[in-house]
């Protein structure tokens, strides 16, 4: 809450803006480092509580270097390829930390891990830069992404408490309390950055988060949770995947590049129903709240009741986000 307002006048004393065109929906330039703010709180707030352990230190030096790609791009637009590279060079830093997806279920007994053996780095690779630039291309509508990042957040929490594990108890309280920060430093950013936006996160910010979320969620991924590491996060942040990969269908189809921007995102097709922004961002934090209770109940629970209390809210969340879409629509309808 301190540091948005800070930055954000930095960023107007220094034209670090985004500026409107053809392709964004805003009508002003605004300010785009808002991601500098969440990772100094979200870094200052666990520091104090996190304990020496090196997959921890691996995460958020790895982090840094990702976010510094990111606030770069930010002031320079840099070539794709450069923030590939970087990218790739974080995930480079996790594997010498050790951090890495080592096990998958055995899906053709049904029961117990299989070792990934070599296949466990290029895996861990497409899963974290997968990710990182999902976060990224789903920022397109104000507090979209920060929200959406916040639930599956949530939702890796609440996970992680409720289930059983067998990681080293330091690792998953560090994971915690990076988890718990991050989502402090999403609630205070986002109050500057819902409709009418007062600045944006910025590739620094999306960046951050992506990789950040995706580096925790291998890190927190335990022997005991077998479908933790991949199937768990992947259904939490099921809105922005399935954006993602219709974008590449979509793009592969009409034989353009697939990182060619477009207006046809799922924020974009609700924008051209009549939807505002606000009520695009409210829909479709109501759909990944769904698709959050949905990786709860993918994950290993042994409490019934639990399982039970999340199945009623799924259905509920469901209904009601059914209701809004097409109470929404009608609205907007010439009578």
């Amino acid at each position: 809450m301190l540091l948005v307002p800070l930055v954000r006048r930095i960023a107007l004393r220094l034209g670090l803006v985004d500026r409107p065109d053809t392709r964004k929906i805003h009508a002003h330039p605004i300010p785009r480092i808002g991601g500098l703010a969440i990772f100094v709180a979200s870094l200052l707030g666990a520091l104090p509580l996190l304990s020496p352990d090196p997959k921890t230190t691996g995460v958020m030096i790895a982090s840094t270097f990702v976010f510094i790609v990111g606030f770069l791009d930010d002031i320079l637009d840099l070539p794709a390829r450069v923030k590939l590279a970087g990218q790739i060079l974080g995930c480079l830093i996790l594997f010498s930390f050790h951090v890495r997806i080592e096990f998958v279920t055995d899906f053709i007994s049904g029961r117990g891990l299989v070792a990934l053996g070599l296949l466990t780095y290029p895996l861990t690779l497409l899963w974290i830069i997968g990710l990182t630039n999902t976060v990224n291309l789903v920022d397109g509508v104000d507090g979209l992404a920060g929200g959406i990042v916040f639930i599956a957040l949530a939702t890796l929490l609440a996970v992680r408490v409720i289930t059983p594990f067998t990681q080293d108890a330091t690792t998953i309280t560090n994971v915690l309390v990076l988890s718990s920060a991050l989502m402090g430093a999403l609630l205070a950013f986002l109050r500057f950055n819902v409709f009418p936006a007062s600045i944006f996160m910025g590739d620094s910010g999306a960046y951050f988060l992506g990789f950040l979320t995706a580096s925790l969620a291998v890190a927190g991924g335990t022997k005991g949770t077998i479908l933790f590491p991949l199937v768990v996060p992947l259904v939490a942040f099921g809105l922005p995947v399935i954006d993602v990969f219709l974008a590449i269908l979509r793009r592969f189809s009409k034989r353009v590049p697939i990182f060619q921007a477009d207006k046809d995102h799922l924020h974009h097709k609700l924008l051209k129903l009549g939807f505002s922004q606000t009520e695009t961002t409210r829909f479709l934090w109501m759909v990944s709240s769904c698709f959050g209770l949905l990786a709860i109940l993918t994950a290993n629970i042994h409490h019934r009741g639990i399982e039970f209390a999340v199945t009623v809210l799924f259905v509920v969340m469901v209904i009601i986000s059914i209701k809004f879409f097409l109470s929404t629509k009608n609205e907007k309808q010439p009578s």
